[in-house]
C-alpha cells in the first residue's frame, strides 16, 4: 500500500478559485481502480492551506491516477492560483492494521 500525506498553501483568498476543481478531482478519483481513500481538506486554522490524504494499493494505480484526464484538469486549475508552498510525503506501507 502507498500512502501519500501533505499540504499545499495557496496565496490569500486562492482557495475558492481551485474549490470546484478540487471537488471534481476527489469524486473522481475515488472511483478510480486501486484508490483506498483520496481527500482533500481545507484546514480550519489556515482557509488557505489544503490537506491532502491518499491511500492506494499500487504504485500501478498511483500511476494511473497521475495519468488521468481528471488529473490534468485539477493540474490545469492549480496554474491558475498563487501557491505559498507545498510539502507532499510518499510511504510504502508494508504492515498495516487498522486501530479502530
Amino acid at each position: 500500500m502507498l500512502l501519500i500525506e501533505g499540504w499545499i498553501k495557496l496565496g490569500a483568498g486562492e482557495f475558492a478559485k481551485v474549490r470546484d476543481a478540487g471537488i471534481a478531482m476527489v469524486k473522481a478519483t475515488t472511483e478510480e481502480a486501486g484508490c483506498l481513500h483520496y481527500a482533500f481538506a481545507q484546514d480550519i486554522a489556515d482557509p488557505d492551506l489544503i490537506r491532502i490524504s491518499e491511500r492506494w494499493e499500487s504504485q500501478e494505480a498511483l500511476a494511473a491516477h497521475s495519468a488521468s484526464a481528471h488529473m490534468a484538469e485539477f493540474n490545469k486549475a492549480m496554474a491558475g492560483v498563487v501557491r505559498e508552498g507545498a510539502d507532499l510525503w510518499l510511504y510504502s506501507a508494508e504492515a498495516v492494521r487498522k486501530l479502530i
